[in-house]
């Protein structure tokens, strides 16, 4: 390893794109290519190739060749993108999506693919890996959340990986519980199978993303190292670029070139750390040390009505159960836990055909409006549901709450002890344990599962697109025939904010179903109603 070059990829416009939904703007794009050619960083993850037929996030989640040659690329950086496994072991073809997916390297502006996997997705990626490889790419293997796996499952897998012959081994420190120690104890586990490159993704949960980094190329035995600038990244972030050059030395960088990355970041990524706020902080620092997915905290963090002590009583049960199974069920406000969508007991016909809905959301506008919205109740006489356990309107004027996130559930258990209406959520989708905790209260059950893109309206349960409270409160109203939907604080994210276009682009995917029922809003709202 001692003879072998140190290769540097930065991942900031791929791991990035987590905050800010892939769209970086191509001044941004040409201005940060520029500066990673000067400080002669060796490969830019330029982003992902997800396969997404409906393309709603920017460019650089897609990264494709129309896009790329729009770009000022340096002669001396080489591209490279990642892929998940997931996206291509689930196809029926896996070589014709290879195939329409990427062209032949020598038509391509992309040298290194990388294939994102977890454990028990590596003995079906080999028609994918030998592809790429006969095509002219290098190949790299990402095994995710590897501290997490036994001795024995490490050496499984780096035994399935030989037989594809990719060129480089990564291991990704996905909830960011390693230490140097540990993560040299890895090191040594994959090389006693393992004899070609081999590369580390480190996160920052606790702040050791960098000393892990570190610790790694002195081990002389791992040879390909990821960073982002400011530490860009999903969750907490990642090794920043700033800190591993000055690490490295000049041996590494142009040292008069090192200011063109700090200018970069003044002016390009300041900006975006201070709108978008990654990091590390307390709660990550508690999730990796209790090896809970870091996702769990940013989509709690991102979703805005977690107070700080939701977030830590969530994390604390999360860490009692074991946070990285529990994350299988949960991440993405729990979507793949309604995969297999299970019939409800309850009816939404039998209480609101042909009735006017009002669903009041968490926005401050409520309280503003607060009673322009009570007359309009005692004027209209709709039925009133409330998301989650806000309590923003006399409980009289109210007639049930509307919950579906189980994390958002168990944050408010003591909230609901407090209220009086009874509560409408999938409780057959509950496990006895939540069953055991929501005993007190009076449940109308409505089922809920999750297809892709889908709005289907069954009378006691509903398959829609995900699980945020909103989406399962169009599901009810419009199972049950409402007259018409009203809303009120859905006040809606900033203009620019990826979060905003993910709730238009579902506002716009219900207004086209054909069963969908009219919206209003009665206070003021940044979408697209």
């Amino acid at each position: 390893m001692k003879n072998k070059k140190l290769n540097i990829i930065d991942c900031t416009l791929r791991d990035g794109g987590y905050y800010n939904n892939w769209n970086f703007s191509v001044e941004l794009i040409n201005e940060y290519l520029k500066v990673m050619s000067a400080i002669r960083i060796d490969y830019v993850e330029i982003g992902f190739r997800f396969i997404d037929k409906v393309k709603t996030k920017g460019p650089t989640a897609y990264s494709d060749e129309k896009f790329l040659r729009k770009l000022k690329i340096p002669k001396n950086l080489m591209i490279g993108v990642m892929i998940n496994a997931s996206d291509f072991v689930s196809s029926n073809d896996i070589l014709n999506l290879a195939k329409q997916t990427f062209k032949k390297k020598k038509n391509s502006l992309v040298s290194l693919v990388r294939i994102a996997c977890h454990y028990y997705e590596i003995k079906n990626i080999f028609p994918l890996v030998n592809w790429l490889k006969k095509s002219g790419y290098k190949v790299g293997i990402n095994i995710m959340q590897i501290p997490e796996l036994s001795k024995k499952q490490i050496k499984s897998s780096i035994l399935e990986i030989k037989k594809s012959q990719p060129d480089i081994l990564y291991f990704a420190d996905s909830l960011g519980s390693l230490n140097p120690k540990s993560t040299i104890k890895i090191i040594n586990q994959i090389r006693l199978s393992w004899k070609k490159d081999i590369g580390i993704h480190a996160h920052d949960n606790m702040g050791k993303a960098l000393n892990n980094t570190i610790a790694s190329i002195k081990s002389n035995q791992v040879n390909w190292i990821d960073c982002t600038v400011t530490g860009m990244g999903r969750g907490p972030g990642n090794t920043q670029t700033e800190y591993l050059l000055f690490e490295l030395g000049d041996n590494q960088f142009r040292k008069n070139n090192y200011v063109d990355l700090l200018n970069l970041i003044k002016e390009y990524f300041e900006p975006l750390k201070q709108k978008y706020k990654w990091g590390t902080n307390p709660f990550y620092y508690f999730a990796g040390l209790n090896s809970i997915h870091p996702s769990f905290v940013q989509e709690m963090i991102s979703e805005g009505s977690f107070n700080q002590e939701d977030i830590f009583k969530n994390l604390k049960y999360l860490s009692s159960i074991g946070g990285k199974k529990f994350s299988k069920d949960l991440i993405s406000l729990n979507d793949r836990y309604y995969k297999k969508p299970l019939p409800g007991n309850w009816k939404p016909k039998n209480l609101i055909k042909n009735k006017n809905v009002l669903i009041i959301g968490p926005g401050n506008t409520v309280k503003s409006y607060k009673k322009r919205i009570i007359n309009f109740i005692k004027k209209k006489s709709p039925l009133v549901f409330v998301l989650n356990a806000h309590k923003s309107l006399p409980s009289r004027y109210t007639d049930a709450h509307i919950v579906c996130n189980k994390l958002r559930l168990l944050s408010d258990l003591g909230k609901y002890k407090k209220l009086d209406k009874q509560i409408i959520t999938p409780y057959s989708s509950f496990s006895d344990n939540i069953k055991s905790k929501i005993s007190f209260k009076k449940i109308l059950n409505f089922g809920l599962g999750i297809k892709n893109k889908k709005f289907i309206f069954k009378d006691n349960y509903a398959l829609l697109p995900n699980s945020l409270a909103i989406t399962y409160a169009l599901g009810i109203c419009t199972s049950g025939e409402a007259k018409r939907i009203y809303l009120a604080g859905m006040d809606g994210y900033s203009k620019d904010h990826p979060k905003k276009f993910e709730m238009d682009y579902l506002f716009e995917m219900y207004k086209r179903d054909k069963q969908f029922i009219k919206l209003a809003s009665l206070t003021p709202t940044n979408y697209n109603l």
